[in-house]
């Protein structure tokens, strides 16, 4: 069996090789031809799936037109901070000097004579000497037991308490109230449903006083809420022919003071 086989296998290379030769032969030299343009496409190759990791890319900067530098504002002054005590820590407290109080003004010395005889003239009404300023009407009078009173017509002295109110515009209140006050003596004045009557006055001035001399002295420490009005009475007495003459003075002095917002006399009393 194996020697047929080999002598087939060897018949048939032989009559292989015949045809071969005879193609050769029989097959003209082939023509020059361009060859035909074959696209091979290569079969793709599936590729192991691999997760994109994103890749950070920085923008490149857009060039834009050259801007004009806007102007620089003048910057405004900034508050100083200041930082607020923490629990434990105790704040700082700066004692602030308190101003001392603007010295009052001074008055001149012409106000204050004029107030002295002002006060004076309304002392007078009590004193008895004189009735000058109030103005009485001799034709309106209010009658009472062995008195005889006379209306006063001064503008702003209608009342007690216009009168009273006057009064307090001069003197203290320790002089005004023992003036005002009802005693069992002779009232100046007495008030009715027409108006203010007061006395005439009476006694008239004391003889043995002459001349007087006022003067206004402020206290050499620079006070200008105080001063004093010193009055130099001039004292008379009668010689042999009865002629009065000057024998000496008398001098009274009389606090002038500023209390609150208003100059009043703190004391005060006749010179006459």
């Amino acid at each position: 069996m194996k020697k047929r086989s080999i002598w087939l296998t060897a018949a048939l290379l032989i009559g292989l090789a015949a045809c071969s030769r005879a193609a050769v032969e029989v097959t003209p030299s082939p023509q020059p031809t361009t060859a035909p343009t074959v696209e091979v496409t290569a079969t793709p190759v599936p590729a192991a799936t691999v997760p994109a990791v994103p890749v950070p890319t920085t923008p490149e900067p857009v060039p834009t037109a050259a801007e004009t530098p806007p102007s620089t504002p003048t910057p405004k002054p900034k508050p100083t901070p200041t930082s607020a005590p923490t629990p434990d820590q105790t704040p700082e407290i700066i004692a602030t000097p308190e101003p001392l109080p603007a010295e009052p003004e001074r008055i001149s010395d012409e106000e204050v004579l004029a107030a002295y005889r002002e006060a004076e003239e309304a002392y007078s009404w009590f004193a008895g000497y004189s009735d000058a300023g109030l103005m009485l009407d001799m034709e309106d009078v209010e009658v009472r037991p062995d008195l005889t009173f006379y209306r006063v017509r001064r503008p702003g002295l209608g009342t007690m308490d216009e009168l009273r109110g006057y009064l307090k515009s001069l003197f203290s209140d320790e002089i005004v109230d023992p003036l005002l006050a009802e005693s069992p003596g002779v009232p100046h004045f007495v008030e009715t449903e027409k108006g203010l009557y007061a006395l005439p006055a009476g006694r008239g001035s004391d003889i043995t006083k002459g001349a007087v001399t006022l003067e206004v002295q402020w206290p050499q420490e620079g006070e200008q809420s105080l001063c004093t009005v010193r009055a130099r009475v001039e004292q008379l007495a009668p010689n042999e022919e009865g002629t009065l003459l000057p024998v000496g003075e008398t001098v009274y002095e009389f606090p002038y003071q500023k209390v609150g917002d208003k100059w009043i006399f703190t004391h005060f009393e006749s010179i006459f």
